[in-house]
C-alpha cells in the first residue's frame, strides 16, 4: 500500500549531504570538470510523492545530482492526478520523467504506447538488474519488458493499538494470527453505546482504501485467503472461491454492525494520517496499513506511538499469515520526452544509489528497492522489520501488469463496496467484475 499522494507530514527530514553512491556506467553520468563548457539541459520531473518531507527528500537527491552534473537542471513538480499525466503524454507535452506513487497505471499506459520501454537503455548503460529486489522489478514489468525502474518498495501488514488491547482484557503482546482470532479480538475491542451508536470498532476491513490514496484492501485479503487475481495465462480471476471467501468475510463484519453505520462511523472521523484519523484517534483498534502510519503517529501523537504494535496480517491458515502485495514507486520516461538519455541517466542514478535508498527508506518509511543498502535507524525498529520480512517472504505477491491492470484495481474496489455497502452478494459482485474485465 503506497504512501498517500500529496500527504504533508511533520516527520523530521534526514539531511542528504552524503557522497552519492556508485554511478551507472554511462557517458551521461560522468561529472563535468570544473569550468567545462556545456549548455544546460533542463529536465522536468512530475512526481507523486506530493509535498512535505517526501518532496524535500527528493529535492535533496536532485541537488546532489545537479552538483555532480552541472549541465543538468531538474525541476520536480508534484502532480498527483494520473489523468493529467496521461493527457500531457498523449497531447505531446510530457515531462521528461514521471515518478508514479504506485505501478497500477503502468500496464495500461505501456499498452497505449505512452511509456518508453527501457530495454535498450539498460543494455547500453550496462545497468545490472540483479541489484534490485525482484518484487520491485516484477511490479514494473509488462509482458516481459521493463518499462520503469523501482524506487522505494512498500507493502502492508497489521497495525494494532496495544493500549486498547489491554483495556479490553487482551494481551497487548499477542496480536491475532488467524482470521478467527482477529474476529474474536475485534468483537472484544468494539464498543456500542446503549443507543446503538458505534463508539469504537475493533477492525474495519476497507479502511484505508482508494479514497485515502491507498490500494483496495481486498487485493491483500484475497492473497491471505490463498487466492490469486490472475490465472496462469494472465487472465483476471476475481471470482475464485478464495477471493469470494475473502469478500464474504469483509461483508460479515459490515453486516454485524450495520453497513451504513460502519460507513458513517468512518466517514465522520478525521482525515487519514492525521491525529483524528480512525486508527490514530483510537476509534479503530486494528488496521491493515503500511509502516508509514507509524511515522505519522510518531509525528502527530508522539506520546501515543509507543502503544502501536505491528504483525503479519492474520489469515485463515497460518501458512498464509502475513501474505501481502508488494509494489513500488515507478520511475519511468514518457513517450515524447525530449531528453531520453539524460532522463534515464538520472533515474538510473537515483534508483541504484544505495545511500539514497537507505536515507529515503528511513525518512518516508518505505522499503529499499535494492537488495543491499547501508544500515538505517528505522530498520532496527522491530515493528518496521515486520514489513521487511513480509516483503521478502514467499507469500509476497505483485499485482500483474497488463493493459487492464489499472481498470481492474479500480473496479475491484467498486465490487468490494457493492458488497459491503450496496447489499450485493460477494459472489455476484466478483462475478460481475469477472465479466467486465475478462
Amino acid at each position: 500500500m503506497k504512501r498517500l499522494f500529496g500527504r504533508y507530514g511533520r516527520v523530521k527530514v534526514l539531511a542528504l549531504f552524503a557522497t552519492a553512491g556508485t554511478l551507472v556506467a554511462s557517458a551521461a553520468l560522468v561529472p563535468l570538470e570544473a569550468g567545462a563548457s556545456s549548455s544546460v539541459i533542463n529536465l522536468t520531473m512530475w512526481q507523486q510523492w506530493g509535498g512535505g518531507h517526501e518532496e524535500q527528500q527528493l529535492q535533496g537527491a536532485i541537488n546532489q545530482y545537479e552538483a555532480l552534473h552541472p549541465n543538468i537542471h531538474i525541476t520536480q513538480t508534484p502532480v498527483t492526478n494520473d489523468a493529467k499525466i496521461l493527457t500531457a503524454i498523449t497531447g505531446g507535452t510530457p515531462p521528461d520523467i514521471v515518478d508514479l506513487g504506485t505501478s497500477a497505471a503502468l500496464g495500461a499506459w505501456a499498452a497505449e504506447g505512452a511509456v518508453q520501454p527501457l530495454g535498450s537503455l539498460i543494455s547500453a548503460s550496462h545497468l545490472s538488474l540483479n541489484q534490485f529486489v525482484p518484487s520491485g522489478l516484477k511490479a514494473v514489468t509488462v509482458n516481459g519488458k521493463l518499462y520503469a525502474l523501482p524506487f522505494e518498495n512498500f507493502d502492508v501488514g497489521l497495525l494494532y493499538n496495544k493500549a486498547l488491547f489491554k483495556a479490553a482484557g487482551l494481551n497487548p503482546n499477542d496480536p491475532p494470527t488467524t482470521i478467527a482470532q482477529l474476529n474474536a479480538d475485534a468483537k472484544k475491542l468494539t464498543i456500542i453505546s446503549k443507543s446503538g451508536a458505534i463508539k469504537q470498532l475493533g477492525f474495519v476491513p476497507n479502511f484505508p482504501g482508494p479514497s485515502q490514496g491507498q490500494d483496495c484492501p481486498l487485493m491483500t485479503y484475497g492473497f491471505l485467503y490463498g487466492g490469486s487475481w490472475f490465472g496462469a495465462n494472465g487472465k483476471p480471476t476475481p471470482d475464485t472461491t478464495q477471493n469470494v471467501a475473502a469478500l464474504t468475510w469483509e461483508k460479515k463484519i459490515y453486516s454485524e454492525f450495520g453497513a451504513q453505520k460502519v460507513a458513517n462511523f468512518i466517514s465522520s472521523a478525521g482525515a487519514y494520517l492525521t491525529a483524528a484519523d480512525p486508527f490514530e484517534s483510537g476509534k479503530v483498534a486494528m488496521t491493515l496499513d503500511g509502516p508509514w502510519q507509524l511515522q505519522y503517529i510518531e509525528a502527530n501523537r508522539p506520546s501515543y506511538a509507543k502503544n502501536i504494535g505491528t504483525a503479519g496480517f492474520p489469515a485463515p491458515s497460518l501458512a498464509n499469515r502475513g501474505s501481502t502485495f508488494v509494489d513500488t514507486n515507478a520511475q519511468f520516461i514518457p513517450r515524447g520526452s525530449k531528453h531520453v538519455a539524460e532522463a534515464f541517466a538520472f533515474i538510473s542514478w537515483l534508483t541504484t544509489n544505495k545511500l539514497l535508498s537507505s536515507q529515503f527508506s528511513n525518512a518516508v518509511a518505505n522499503l529499499p528497492q535494492l537488495k543491499s543498502v547501508p544500515s538505517f535507524a528505522l530498520e532496527k525498529d522491530p515493528r518496521f522489520q515486520v514489513f521487511m520480512q513480509e516483503a521478502a517472504a514467499t507469500t509476497a505477491h505483485e499485482w500483474g501488469q497488463s493493459a487492464i491492470s489499472s481498470q481492474y484495481t479500480t473496479q475491484l474496489c467498486q465490487a468490494q463496496d457493492s458488497a459491503l455497502i450496496g447489499g450485493e452478494s460477494p459472489s455476484a459482485a466478483l462475478a460481475g467484475l469477472a465479466s467486465s474485465v475478462g
